[in-house]
């Protein structure tokens, strides 16, 4: 009950599709106004208020009140002038897991003297929460000051940073002026970590026999020798082909099968049928990512799909990041619409095992082994294993 309360909450959009006229004014209110300008101009408006109250015994306190405020928030318009020479420059975002903190890096170049410049995200969605940087002085002639603010994350997802400014204030400390960069940058929030412990689920039965090989290192290193290529920096020096450096005089090194794209095929089925599957459609995902680097860690992921699309892993290092970053670009399932089911059809017919990960049983004929996240009773069947989303909250899982 707590996950679909929290699914539920999640789903509710909080922000209109488009920003009309009050959007415009709170966006307004948030850009130009530091946290003391916003106290006294709210104050400004009571006073204007309570004033206004006829018989009031102390109306005249809140008049006078009024007028100072309008006095001060008028010299504070005045002497707030656009005049510096600043800009930002090189803004970039590291990645993160659900629930850590981003940092946004920028440099900040200015022409003339500022005694007081913070950076800052603005117009963030609900989910991130934004953190300006410490006040900096940047003198005149300086190369530029990297700056770092802070974006605290609550769920998984791609958010774009449209509005990541250099803020300057005024004299009062009641207005800023933000200096915008001319750009976006995208904020990928991965999954929460996930351990994979064991793995019994996916060599079990006549229907494990097919990923068995790839779990076997006399397999894996050794007799899927198929061939040789020019030695790359990092290859392993027990890989060297003795003979043909002999023979050409330069190294070479074994060329495995797995080398080649071999390995266990990872599939996520993300449509969500029915109401109840929707809500687990984030923990399908994390898990998904806890396959995903469990078979990478052992070097025996092939291919990935999400859906009927192919993900390009590129092999090394950049494999476990593109990973990731497809499983943080999936939308989040949609509250009103259901994403209804389709037959698998990648564009090139799988040669080696397929692990699918879905919200629903489906017998696919390319599909060797299923794990369905959902509440379902289990199976005892070894194509199917069904996961409860209970089990899957914690930090380390066993399949």
């Amino acid at each position: 009950m707590s996950s679909f309360a929290k699914w539920l909450l999640n789903a509710i959009p909080r922000t209109p599709k488009k920003s009309g006229i009050l959007m415009a004014v709170y966006f307004w209110w948030l850009d130009y106004f530091t946290p003391a300008g916003r106290a006294f101009a709210s104050l400004f408006l009571l006073a204007m208020f309570a004033g206004a109250v006829p018989g009031f015994w102390a109306a005249w306190i809140f008049a006078g009140i009024d007028f100072l405020l309008f006095l001060g928030l008028v010299f504070s318009l005045f002497v707030t002038a656009k005049r510096s020479k600043i800009w930002v420059e090189s803004v970039s975002v590291n990645c993160v897991r659900e629930g850590e903190t981003a940092t946004v890096t920028a440099y900040v170049a200015v022409r003339s003297t500022i005694d007081c410049v913070t950076l800052g995200a603005n117009r963030l969605p609900p989910s991130l929460t934004g953190f300006e940087s410490d006040r900096e002085k940047i003198k005149k002639g300086e190369p530029p000051r990297k700056m770092e603010c802070q974006v605290r994350t609550t769920r998984r997802g791609s958010f774009m940073l449209n509005k990541v400014s250099a803020n300057v204030p005024e004299i009062m400390g009641l207005l800023r002026w933000p200096y915008g960069f001319n750009g976006s940058v995208e904020l990928l929030v991965y999954p929460r970590a996930l351990k994979v412990q064991e793995f019994p689920f996916l060599t079990q039965g006549a229907s494990g026999m097919a990923f068995a090989p790839f779990l076997m290192p006399s397999l894996t290193r050794g007799m899927n020798f198929i061939g040789v290529r020019p030695y790359r920096e990092g290859d392993s020096l027990r890989d060297l082909h003795h003979k043909a450096f002999a023979r050409y005089g330069k190294p070479f090194t074994k060329e495995f099968e797995i080398e080649r794209g071999a390995g266990i095929i990872l599939l996520l089925d993300t449509a969500t049928p029915n109401f109840k599957s929707r809500q687990y459609l984030e923990h399908a995902i994390r898990m998904t990512a806890a396959v995903g680097e469990w078979l990478l860690d052992r070097e025996i992921l092939g291919r990935f799909f999400i859906d009927s699309e192919e993900i390009a892993l590129d092999g090394g290092s950049e494999s476990r990041k593109n990973l990731l970053d497809a499983l943080a670009r999936i939308p989040p399932a949609s509250l009103a619409h259901a994403k209804q089911p389709t037959p698998w059809a990648p564009a090139a017919r799988p040669m080696d095992p397929v692990l699918r990960i879905g919200l629903y049983e489906n017998e696919e004929p390319l599909v060797n082994k299923h794990i369905v996240v959902g509440t379902q009773p289990a199976s005892t069947e070894d194509k199917l294993l069904v996961v409860s989303p209970e089990d899957l909250n914690g930090e380390r899982v066993t399949l």
